[in-house]
């Protein structure tokens, strides 16, 4: 059992009840669930919890915007929600995309103006919270926002062809990235790989850590442009996406940390944008 809820196994992929599980797990429950040995899994001690999502092939997605309106809408200005919607204004789509794009686009934009009616409606972070779990309960509410974010990356890909050419098509590769996106990426329920997770990341400029149960510390797939900003960590599990937080720094940490950024010639940059 994890929490109050069973997670059931379909196709190898885990999935619970809630689309977005309302309770998160202790990471400790994780690796029981896991059956993780200390040596597996060292890195999981930087997190403090794990919330589950449904495994239905929009987990990567799901999990990513959930996790970062979730610390959007904790935040007492407004400021990242008008950064976000004047970043995907500027998005222009390839014309064979154009009508689902426009119309995925309306229905992602009037979730973000959502969030901020609910912080300032809501005065409390639970009572937020409930709403944004509430929005991410049904395919009838959030289907659009998962067509929005595929065409998202897809147009990424294809205006970014000298970055992503080289990674898809490999040593002579002679298909286009239209065709490859229209099978790999835009169809509802296609796994995301790391190539998506890049490419939302980036288009987003939202900064993202997808953690392994199996391998060591993950370096950042994207740092973003520096500018504070709530950033995603994502639990990949092998076949499947859940959302985890890391822990607050201990006083001792955030010592540190300050000390070094006092003398940055100290230590270089450990991540590098992806």
């Amino acid at each position: 059992m994890w929490g109050n809820h069973e997670i059931f196994r379909t196709k190898g992929r885990g999935i619970c009840p809630e689309h977005v599980k309302h309770q998160t797990l202790r990471i400790s429950e994780v690796r029981r669930h896991y059956k993780l040995t200390s040596d597996e899994a060292n890195h999981l001690d930087a997190y403090s919890e794990c919330r589950p999502v449904i495994g239905d092939g929009e987990c990567f997605y799901r999990s990513f915007i959930f996790s970062y309106l979730e610390q959007v809408i904790d935040r007492q200005d407004t400021h990242e929600e008008h950064r976000l919607l004047r970043r995907v204004s500027t998005e222009r789509a390839n014309l064979q995309w154009n009508s689902e794009f426009s119309r995925s686009r309306r229905a992602f934009k009037e979730l973000i103006v959502n969030v901020m009616k609910w912080k300032s409606t809501e005065s409390t972070s639970s009572r937020r919270k409930e709403k944004l779990l509430k929005f991410f309960s049904t395919y009838d509410t959030t289907q659009d926002i998962f067509v929005f974010l595929r065409l998202l990356v897809a147009i990424q890909i294809c205006s970014q062809r000298e970055l992503y050419e080289p990674i898809i098509q490999g040593p002579g590769g002679n298909y286009s990235l239209e065709v490859w996106c229209l099978q790999h990426v835009i169809p509802a329920r296609v796994y995301a790989d790391h190539v998506m997770m890049v490419a939302l990341a980036r288009a987003l400029e939202v900064p993202l850590r997808v953690e392994s149960l199996q391998r060591g510390y993950a370096p950042d797939i994207y740092t973003g442009p520096g500018v504070p900003r709530p950033s995603v960590t994502l639990l990949y599990t092998g076949d499947h996406y859940d959302i985890i937080y890391p822990r607050a720094p201990s006083a001792e940490s955030s010592s540190h940390q300050a000390s070094q950024r006092e003398h940055p010639g100290d230590q270089s940059s450990s991540h590098q944008a992806s």
